[in-house]
């Protein structure tokens, strides 16, 4: 056989009979979550080689895969780079067309968000051909007198070379494609109630074994004896450890409730203390599906969406905490003011030596749009507009492109915000300092006593007119010595100072 035709028959047609060979047993590849790929094709590529063993100059066949190998590790290396990690880069196109033989399970890959099969596939292939050519030529002794002449370790000189720079390249490869935007910017990601959750609450829970929850060292005066009367919670992802600890505390067997909500494998929430997030937590509390709703207070377009449904809200402070600004602790700035602080996310300041820090690009990242700690920002910047947030790419349901705001990564420049409690208490954010505004460190004292400029109000929001008449009682046992004991022991401030 020519030369031209077994690179062709290399390159081409060997992994494209593997792809077929794979989309053929679907099934199995069904059975095994996507890794059938990198067991179908390489072993449908070591089958061919020993059919076509005689057809082929094996030494040849050897060397041209290991240059493959080598061709494809660096480029790939190269793109990644280029594209900081990310497949959905157009630029990565020029991978798959290099890689065309694996071009429909590359593109079945990325749809489900694995595609590091794909990739392990692709050069689990090629290194399967070279390490069957290698094993082939030694037992038909194709390599002749010449060769057999050569010490061993020169006749594996280039594979392991090639093994070298394959191990290197993937390596920095690896490292990309974890970091790439979808995963570096989607938040901390811990798969907790169904995936709302970015924080491991699993301790937080009322009925937990090795419970981190606040308890009183009494039983209060009110308690709510019926799960019937029990008033549904929901609220922000930092204010959960709040309401779960009063739960626990006012409502009675709370903890076998949820317990036994937790083993109905169709509940996807809890029963009566639940959680989903800031955003959607409004709009159950708006579609009577909760009744105490609690975090920051509503934005301005959740207070219109109510409206616009006809439903009237009653917002009570409960607390106190702190709105905070952060930076990689390495960031020499110590102090911003908060005329500073608006013009960075307005776009006028865009370098951290403006503000005596280096001489280095200022990446101010938002958070999504209704959050908690980003309806606050946007009473912060008051009548000064936010800049647009950068945003990434996931595929989402029905394999949709959806546009994420890219939220806070600790990398060089990064600026970032959210709430004290959620910084701090819970180590949600890694490696960050927090900032002074206007002078005025953001501690809870700071926070309690009013000094801190950015203190704001922890907030239970309410339908007006929820026919539960344990709602208003709910409300008055959070106003209450007991139910302030349990914010201020929670982490957050009272609404007074405890002097």
């Amino acid at each position: 056989m020519k030369k031209w035709l077994q690179v062709l028959l290399m390159y081409v047609g060997i992994p494209a009979a593997g792809t077929i060979a794979w989309l053929l047993f679907f099934l199995i590849e069904w059975l095994l979550n996507g890794w059938g790929l990198t067991i179908c094709v390489p072993a449908v590529t070591i089958v061919l080689y020993i059919v076509l063993r005689k057809k082929l100059d094996l030494r040849f066949a050897a060397k041209v895969n290991a240059m493959i190998l080598i061709v494809l590790s660096v480029a790939l290396g190269i793109i990644l780079h280029i594209t900081t990690g990310s497949t959905r880069d157009p630029l990565f196109s020029v991978f798959r067309i290099m890689t065309f033989p694996f071009l429909i399970p590359s593109f079945a890959m990325q749809l489900f968000d694995t595609m590091h099969i794909a990739f392990v596939c692709i050069f689990a292939t090629y290194a399967a051909a070279v390490v069957t050519c290698i094993i082939l030529s030694c037992c038909m002794k194709s390599g002749g007198s010449e060769s057999a002449c050569k010490p061993v370790y020169r006749k594996l000189l280039p594979y392991l070379i090639t093994a070298a720079v394959v191990l290197l390249c993937g390596a920095f490869s690896i490292k990309q494609y974890l970091n790439r935007p979808e995963v570096r910017y989607a938040g901390h990601g811990f798969n907790y109630m169904h995936g709302y959750s970015t924080t491991d609450f699993t301790d937080y829970t009322v009925y937990s074994e090795h419970s981190k929850l606040v308890t009183l060292d009494h039983e209060p005066e009110f308690m709510i004896e019926n799960e019937a009367d029990m008033p549904v919670m929901d609220g922000a992802e930092a204010c959960y450890p709040v309401y779960a600890a009063v739960a626990k505390a006012v409502y009675r067997d709370i903890d076998v409730i949820e317990s036994q909500a937790a083993q109905d494998e169709n509940r996807k929430n809890g029963r009566v203390v639940t959680f989903t997030n800031t955003v959607l937590g409004f709009r159950r509390l708006i579609d009577e599906e909760v009744d105490l709703l609690f975090g920051a207070r509503p934005s301005k377009s959740q207070f219109a969406e109510a409206e616009a449904k006809g439903i009237a809200l009653n917002v009570t402070p409960i607390g106190r905490e702190g709105f905070v600004f952060f930076v990689e602790e390495d960031n020499p700035v110590e102090n911003l003011t908060s005329e500073q602080i608006r013009a960075i996310y307005h776009g006028d300041i865009t370098n951290w030596k403006e503000v005596g820090g280096r001489d280095q690009k200022i990446k101010a990242f938002q958070r999504p749009k209704d959050s908690g700690s980003q309806a606050m920002m946007e009473y912060f910047m008051g009548d000064v507009s936010l800049m647009e947030p950068d945003t990434y790419e996931i595929i989402g349901g029905m394999l949709d492109v959806i546009d994420k705001v890219a939220q806070y990564a600790n990398e060089d420049g990064a600026f970032g915000y959210s709430f004290r409690y959620f910084v701090e208490e819970l180590s949600q954010e890694k490696g960050v300092k927090l900032l002074s505004i206007d002078g005025i460190a953001p501690t809870l004292e700071n926070i309690e006593n009013g000094s801190y400029p950015l203190t704001v109000d922890l907030c239970l929001t309410t339908r007006t007119e929820d026919p539960n008449p344990y709602v208003q009682k709910m409300i008055d046992f959070m106003l209450s010595k007991d139910g302030q004991e349990i914010v201020r022991c929670t982490g957050y401030a009272g609404l007074q100072s405890k002097d």
